[in-house]
């Protein structure tokens, strides 16, 4: 809750997380985050930080990075049910990011980035 409000919640999906389409997410990925995020070891930044190792590491973590305080504020590390409820629409579950744009509302969509984002890493953390 938020001021009162009530945020969006997205249902948990760690579970639907084996079944998913990891080339799916990679294809959504290049198109519709690669403009502003790399997600290659040692890429480097652009707009948004670099998603290399994103599950597992801690929020807003990577140097250089002008991070909203509202993403400052929520503590801990990427877990998959974290990165669900913010890709859901990162302006309704996390009000005052950075990063303005509509989300992924459609699940299977959503789980299939997650996957892929889970790859991204030189020792993908174990699935549910």
């Amino acid at each position: 809750m938020s001021h009162g409000v009530v945020l969006p919640t997205p249902a948990p999906i760690s579970m639907k997380l084996a079944s998913a389409d990891v080339e799916k997410g990679r294809t959504y990925f290049t198109h519709a985050c690669d403009g502003c995020h790399n997600a290659k070891p040692k890429g480097g930044t652009k707009a948004g930080p670099n998603l290399w190792g994103v599950v597992g590491r801690d929020k807003a973590a990577m140097a250089n990075m002008d991070y909203s305080d509202a993403l400052l504020s929520w503590e801990g590390v990427w877990t998959y049910e974290d990165l669900n409820r913010f890709l859901f629409g990162p302006m309704l579950t996390t009000p005052g990011v950075k990063m303005e744009m509509p989300g992924v509302p459609d699940e299977t969509e959503r789980v299939d980035l997650i996957a892929y984002l889970r790859t991204l890493s030189d020792k993908p953390t174990a699935l549910p």
